[in-house]
């Protein structure tokens, strides 16, 4: 049996081992500053933007919450939906069927 193939760092489906020392530990540090940055430097940067300015404001006012997947209590909100329902039920061209 050859001596150089006593000890290997190779683990029994044949992966390398995981690597020692600071490397790894650098790479995860960076990696998490990547994303404190772009969490916390870009998204700061995001609300100089004129329109996120105006949304911000709007938001703000009406006290809604930006979060919400559908509002029924807003008036916009009815308003919107019953829009929506009155395009698909009579659709531009075709004249709504009488009763």
């Amino acid at each position: 049996m050859d001596p150089r193939q006593t000890h290997t760092s190779n683990t029994s489906r044949g992966a390398q081992a995981p690597r020692e020392g600071l490397r790894p530990w650098l790479r995860l540090a960076a990696g998490v500053a990547a994303v404190l940055f772009f969490i916390f430097g870009i998204g700061t940067l995001a609300s100089h933007l004129p329109g996120a300015r105006h949304m911000a404001e709007v938001i703000e006012e009406r006290d809604l919450r930006a979060t919400a997947i559908f509002y029924t209590d807003f008036k916009e909100s009815s308003e919107g939906s019953e829009y929506i329902r009155d395009c698909l039920q009579y659709p531009p061209g075709r004249m709504p069927p009488t009763e």
